[in-house]
């Protein structure tokens, strides 16, 4: 991408000198997001770093993407690892939404669709939010030449985020027991950003105390990468999803 600006490249430069793995840069239309980099492993020689073609702020979405490769490598190996969700949430999920829908017959299908989507969508913040406010934390003190589109795409971020509140699949909105992260980073946007612009949605909607909850667990836990691990794991506890997913030894 020719078009990135010197310090995003600067920074992918870094990835690959401390993984020793290249980065492989795919054009994606396809992304629900603008970046996407997946972390190379198990002996394959370069990580893959998707994007989607946009008039949005790539070099901040992908500053962000290499952020969580630089942290993963900043530990020692035997500190590194991958997280892996299982069954046990779609489960919970399921059972959440039956209640909710009082088990009507010809539900299950839907349910179960919902369900796997739901899962997957409370495990990747689990694991990208708590994390990723530690690369924005990053970026705010250490580019001050990528501050106007880290400004850009936090806002919008939050903004996708807000929209999850109304958010439906048939006649099921998301439990509000998943909100918690989306929550604490609508609090943590407002901090960067000096304004209570991001929360206000998530207060009128009876969510702010969870995201206070676990804004105070990221804020008293080390901001050093080996602790990262223990971050996740102390949102998920307050959360109730910590047996929804496993850490497996990362093999590069």
């Amino acid at each position: 991408m020719k078009n990135l600006r010197q310090i995003t490249k600067n920074i992918l430069q870094s990835v690959e000198e401390v993984s020793g793995k290249g980065i492989q840069m795919m054009r994606d239309e396809s992304l629900t997001v603008l970046a996407s980099l997946t972390i190379a492993r198990d002996g394959v020689p370069f990580h893959i770093l998707r994007y989607k073609p946009s008039n949005d702020p790539l070099d901040y979405f992908i500053a962000h993407q290499a952020g969580f490769v630089l942290r993963l490598y900043d530990c020692l190996p035997s500190q590194r690892f991958d997280f892996s969700g299982n069954e046990a949430g779609v489960q919970t999920i399921s059972n959440l939404l039956s209640v909710a829908s009082g088990s009507f017959k010809g539900d299950e299908e839907e349910i179960q669709t919902y369900s796997q989507m739901l899962s997957q969508w409370a495990l990747m913040n689990l694991r990208s939010l708590p994390i990723g406010m530690r690369i924005d934390e990053w970026i705010s003190k250490s580019f001050p030449d990528l501050h106007d589109l880290h400004q850009q795409g936090i806002a919008i971020q939050q903004q996708q985020n807000i929209n999850l509140l109304s958010m439906k699949m048939g006649k099921y909105h998301i439990p509000s027991s998943l909100m918690g992260p989306v929550s604490a980073y609508a609090l943590f946007g407002d901090r960067l950003s000096k304004s209570d612009s991001f929360s206000t949605p998530f207060t009128a909607a009876g969510l702010r105390d969870q995201g206070v909850e676990l804004l105070k667990i990221w804020d008293a836990i080390s901001h050093d990468p080996s602790a990262d691990c223990q971050l996740v794991d102390a949102w998920a506890a307050t959360s109730q999803l910590s047996n929804w997913y496993e850490w497996n030894p990362h093999k590069s």
